[in-house]
């Protein structure tokens, strides 16, 4: 049983804080997904940190984007894509590195969220809604400095499972 946890942490990782990310848990009267994306961030330390890591060759991603997609009220396949470009960047990362540099993987996580947080406010603006600039901004903002600490977090378990 513990095997199979420790195989799959990634993805049963994910699907807890995408559960968790919809439940309504408010700070300063805001969801907690308006602060920060913890779904991007795992994506890509997740693939960083292995990466043979593949999310059942997407499937998986696909399946949670679809749960993320219609507990949060976003088009279908809007986390789709940003799960996607932020899991191609961390792939192409994790395979040209010769050895894990912080400083490299956390610009490299920068640009995919740049990539990702456009394509998302490209596909709302081209879907007729209106989006607030500056809630965008607070989220890729928090989420970019956010990964530091969930770095050292999973760094420091994977070191103690992988034991």
């Amino acid at each position: 049983m513990m095997r199979f946890i420790f195989k799959y942490i990634a993805s049963i990782v994910l699907l807890i804080t995408v559960l968790i990310g919809s439940v309504n848990v408010e700070i300063l009267g805001k969801q907690l997904s308006y602060y920060i994306n913890l779904q991007l961030i795992l994506i890509y330390l997740f693939k960083i940190t292995n990466p043979n890591l593949n999310f059942g060759k997407g499937i998986y991603l696909f399946l949670i984007s679809i749960i993320n997609d219609s507990l949060n009220g976003l088009f279908f396949g809007t986390s789709a894509i940003l799960y996607f470009i932020v899991f191609a960047v961390a792939a192409f990362q994790s395979s040209i590195k010769l050895r894990s540099i912080f400083l490299s993987e956390w610009i490299s996580f920068g640009v995919s969220l740049i990539l990702a947080y456009s394509v998302f406010f490209g596909l709302i603006k081209l879907s007729g809604e209106d989006i607030i600039l500056s809630s965008i901004s607070v989220n890729f903002i928090l989420t970019l400095i956010g990964y530091p600490v969930f770095w050292l977090f999973i760094v420091n378990i994977l070191k103690n499972v992988n034991r």
